[in-house]
């Protein structure tokens, strides 16, 4: 019998075991049918926010405030929304996701992000339960079939996390979106706030939400004017996020197992730093597509590397060395996607915490003058680096800053 993703992480803890896909967090408590995000209540706030970034937690946000006819805007830095959340249609015969893919916890917190239940072949979900998980380590492949045995979660099946977002997000909030607006600096006080933008441009506020990756925060890309307190900022710089890369190939024939990690399998898992994978499992496709997903030191390989091309060819080597030339001879195509290189994220997503997590994620998520309130993935607590948790994080922050407990 397959455990639930909680019950595998927790029975592989009591054994000494880390798990890789398997460590982002359980189920919020929040997403059961009996409780929604927005509950029936009449806010204690009738001015102006603006949320800065439109990745899943700002677009969560603007869609909270939207129930409760909030004034909004969303200022995004980049041309296009989404943040970590981006997909590639065309490049295969389903759609990839270049960012976030796995769903972490059951679907049915689909519905509860979105506040209205989801359903049907839209947004169609698989159990993704890998029945071949392999190690290559010193000249050797060997098999894992115990893992196999155990683990299991979800993923989108003909769709993505951005598809998801598209269609039952943004419809509301789109017209409350400003693309290509980067903030730098933002000036508070008893009045309100002022965002001042690269381009020129300023906002207004009453209270801003500012949801941008940490790394954004971390290399002072926007000035606070009075600057931030220090216990905050010391709290920012506690946060670790390292590189990100995922690169996707499409092969004429499958060679690989569903997921292949490069060293000792259960260090490997416990990282979580770097493995491939079928990125067509259970999808329905006629097409074989692997996936690489690294981040940290082991995704740094590959980006500093000057192309995409000398990335893809030390990807195509390592799996030439383990499947004996295999994966040049099936080539077809490929598409990379640098997290790193990325100008308004800049990195993967908070990975650990120079400290105890709760302490340093309260410090950053404390209101400051009741004007700027903070949220995203690494302020989810226990589902830090997920979507639910930024999803989470994003509807906490707002409903502090309207006075809805």
């Amino acid at each position: 019998m397959q455990m639930k993703r909680k019950e595998f992480i927790e029975k592989s803890l009591l054994m000494g075991i880390g798990l890789p896909l398997l460590s982002a967090g359980t189920l919020l408590q929040s997403c059961s049918s009996s409780r929604s995000f927005f509950p029936r209540a009449q806010p204690d706030f009738a001015g102006k926010v603006v949320v800065v970034g439109a990745g899943a937690a700002g677009m969560a946000a603007g869609h909270y405030l939207k129930q409760y006819g909030i004034g909004f805007e969303i200022v995004e830095a980049a041309p296009v929304y989404g943040g970590r959340l981006k997909k590639a249609a065309g490049f295969a015969d389903f759609p990839i996701d270049l960012g976030a893919e796995w769903i972490h916890v059951d679907p049915e917190v689909l519905s509860e992000i979105a506040g209205q239940p989801i359903a049907g072949p839209a947004f169609e979900t698989i159990v993704y339960d890998p029945q071949d998980i392999q190690s290559w380590q010193h000249g050797e492949l060997k098999a894992h079939p115990l893992i196999s045995r155990l683990y299991s979660e979800w993923k989108f099946k003909r769709s993505t996390w951005f598809d998801f977002f598209e269609q039952c997000i943004l419809p509301g909030i789109a017209g409350n979106i400003r693309l290509s607006q980067p903030v730098s600096a933002i000036n508070y006080g008893a009045d309100g706030a002022t965002l001042h933008t690269q381009t020129g441009e300023q906002y207004e506020a009453d209270k801003v939400l500012i949801t941008v990756p940490i790394r954004i925060l971390q290399q002072g890309h926007i000035r606070f004017s009075p600057a931030l307190p220090s216990r905050k900022v010391e709290a920012i710089n506690k946060v670790f996020v390292g590189d990100g890369v995922k690169i996707f190939i499409q092969f004429k024939e499958k060679f690989y197992p569903d997921i292949l990690v490069f060293r000792n399998v259960f260090k490997a898992l416990a990282r979580e730093d770097k493995f491939v994978y079928d990125a067509a499992f259970k999808k329905g496709s006629g097409q074989h597509i692997l996936g690489l997903f690294a981040i940290n030191e082991e995704a740094r390989a590959y980006t500093q590397l000057q192309t995409e091309e000398e990335a893809v060819q030390k990807l195509l080597a390592e799996l030439d060395e383990a499947f004996e030339g295999q994966a040049t001879a099936n080539y077809v195509n490929h598409i990379v996607q640098n997290w790193s290189e990325e100008p308004y994220i800049q990195g993967a997503y908070s990975y650990s915490y120079d400290g105890g997590q709760k302490r340093i994620v309260n410090a950053i998520s404390e209101p400051v003058q009741d004007r700027l309130y903070f949220a995203g993935e690494a302020l989810s607590g226990r589902h830090h680096s997920t979507v639910h948790g930024a999803c989470a994080s994003g509807y906490a922050a707002a409903a502090a800053m309207i006075g809805i407990g």
